[in-house]
């Protein structure tokens, strides 16, 4: 493995996705619904859109490069492929959602389902509930083989620089889908953790250089796997040696008008500060965290935000960048500091997205003296 220098740069989550590619417009539609290309041709338009995530994120300089998660709809619904997921015979399951309150102002709330009456309670805090339809578990989780093994293959085909995948976490997936095996919550979220496990392991023996686990519920719907979060994260990269971050946001800006900071926020991260993860990934930028956020952290490398991810926000000043990091300086050290996007930007103008990582990058050598 290279060297990793000091700042080290990444994009965290998707790429701009091309338009010519999905309709961005179908995003909360079923899963694999949304490609404009025809299936006949859209192996190649898959192929031809990482290849350009690849060649932006290279061109840019960052230290990192992912394949940009082209092939992906959404981040979840790509590892419904899971052993013992029916993704055919759909069942009705509430949503809930509420932990965070109004710390999110929403630009337009998209349709995931039929608003119900159901009263709160006590773990699901003033929760506003949905009644939608999702894949259900029927059997025990099992892993069918590499999900992300093209994937992988394809990026370090293309690239020299260092490598990273995402796969989702165990319990953000668990949390969207309907339970007809276990009979648990977390025993639902254990199996899906140890079939990760497998395609992680696969990953790491495939030569990948970091692996990323995606986990927004550990904020969204803290309260409802506060209790097996660390547990499920710990069985998913149990074994795994190469390094590992576990990224905690606030949700796509493409529908969010507005972050803020929120207790919520600050207790998931110290719930995930409590296990085996090497690095935690966090939105920073847009909500206007300081650096008191970073005390919630324990000792963990930061994987720090930097990058506001308005459809509306412009690109940022090195000077900026620069000046927001030398701040959390002085809570993480400077070896325990990375510097990337606060999350996915499949949404945004290719141009603009662009800029913004070449400014992440310009800032990490100023810092980097």
């Amino acid at each position: 493995m290279a060297k990793v220098p000091l700042f080290p740069t990444q994009i965290v989550g998707s790429w701009t996705k091309p338009k010519w590619l999905a309709n961005h417009e179908m995003f909360f539609a079923p899963e694999n619904t949304w490609w404009r290309v025809p299936e006949e041709q859209r192996p190649e338009a898959l192929d031809d859109a990482t290849l350009l995530a690849i060649y932006d994120q290279e061109r840019a300089g960052l230290t990192y490069v992912t394949d940009g998660e082209q092939r992906r709809q959404t981040f979840s619904g790509y590892f419904n492929v899971l052993g013992g997921i029916d993704n055919v015979h759909r069942a009705e399951y509430t949503v809930t959602m509420g932990d965070i309150g109004t710390a999110l102002k929403m630009k337009s709330k998209p349709q995931l389902g039929v608003v119900t009456d159901q009263p709160s309670t006590d773990k699901i805090p003033a929760a506003a509930m949905f009644k939608a339809t999702v894949p259900q578990v029927t059997g025990p989780v099992t892993w069918p083989g590499p999900i992300l093994g093209r994937d992988l293959a394809f990026l370090k085909s293309t690239t020299t620089h260092l490598t990273k995948m995402t796969i989702i976490g165990p319990s953000s997936l668990s949390l969207r889908l309907a339970d007809a095996h276990y009979g648990s919550q977390a025993k639902m979220a254990f199996g899906i953790a140890d079939a990760l496990n497998a395609e992680l392991r696969y990953l790491q023996d495939a030569g990948v250089d970091m692996l990323q686990i995606d986990e927004p519920e550990a904020h969204f719907r803290y309260s409802q796997c506060e209790d097996y979060a660390v547990e499920a994260i710990n069985r998913t990269i149990r074994g795994i040696t190469v390094p590992t971050a576990v990224h905690v946001c606030y949700g796509y800006s493409k529908n969010i008008a507005a972050k803020q900071v929120n207790p919520v926020y600050e207790k998931s991260l110290e719930l995930l500060a409590a296990s085996d993860i090497d690095e935690i990934s966090l939105e920073y930028e847009q909500p206007g965290h300081t650096p008191e956020l970073l005390t919630h952290i324990g000792k963990k490398a930061v994987i720090l935000g930097l990058l506001n991810l308005d459809t509306e926000a412009p690109v940022e000043a090195v000077d900026h960048i620069v000046e927001r990091t030398r701040a959390a300086m002085a809570v993480v050290p400077a070896e325990r500091l990375r510097l990337a996007s606060d999350c996915g930007m499949w949404f945004l103008p290719r141009e603009r997205a662009l800029g913004k990582i070449r400014a992440l990058e310009q800032a990490a050598r100023v810092l980097r003296g």
